[in-house]
């Protein structure tokens, strides 16, 4: 019998994508671990906490917000297909994309200001040119949506409701309801979803008119 030749091979892929699993939960882990602590942290001394190069944290995360977005939020997001089937009606699944992101955030409300304070930290840190793009992850909600309605709304009323939903979702969002509406957890949950759902039908109203 022939020795399995691709043994050592498997065997050192799945090493190596172990230690890229270690890296990852050891960055995720430092950035929690310096922003609870009141600082800001850079992506260096994230890197100096998990104990690995910088160069090594960019080729995980591209910017620090990246990172702390990741560490408080980005494993509890899920993707928008596995709650709004296709077909949905858009009304529908905006209300009910804006209950799922606008409801996650809240539950930890912390970190939604860490999250802010270190991507307003970037924005001044950096000249106008070289500020790295935010994290976006409620386009990835609302973007599939809005798209979904090209056969009955043209590409600047669109882009205009893109733009306008982007206001009703995410950390901005629930910050403004809560801090400065002084809206209740629940209160807060139930107008990001009235606002979402009456921006669509708003839109949809204009463009039958």
């Amino acid at each position: 019998m022939q020795p399995d030749a691709s043994a050592p091979r498997t065997n050192l892929q799945e090493g190596r994508a172990n230690q890229k699993q270690r890296t990852y939960q050891a960055l995720l882990d430092a950035a929690l671990g310096l922003s609870e602590t009141g600082q800001q942290p850079t992506l260096q001394d994230i890197a100096n906490k998990a104990m690995v190069s910088r160069a090594t944290a960019y080729r995980y995360f591209p910017s620090v917000d990246a990172l702390i977005h990741e560490a408080y939020f980005g494993r509890g997001a899920v993707p928008l297909d596995t709650f709004i089937a296709p077909g949905t009606d858009p009304v529908d699944a905006i209300g009910r994309a804006a209950d799922v992101m606008n409801r996650l955030l809240l539950d930890n409300e912390t970190g939604v200001h860490i999250v802010e304070r270190a991507f307003m930290q970037i924005w001044l840190d950096n000249p106008p040119d070289d500020r790295p793009s935010r994290m976006a992850r409620r386009m990835n909600y609302i973007d599939p949506i809005v798209d979904a309605l090209a056969d009955r709304l043209d590409e600047a009323a669109r882009r205009r409701l893109r733009t306008a939903l982007a206001m009703t979702l995410g950390t901005e969002a629930v910050l403004a309801m809560r801090d400065v509406a002084g809206a209740n957890r629940d209160q807060a949950i139930a107008a990001g979803i009235w606002a979402a759902q009456s921006l669509v039908r708003q839109a949809l109203a204009e463009a039958g008119s």
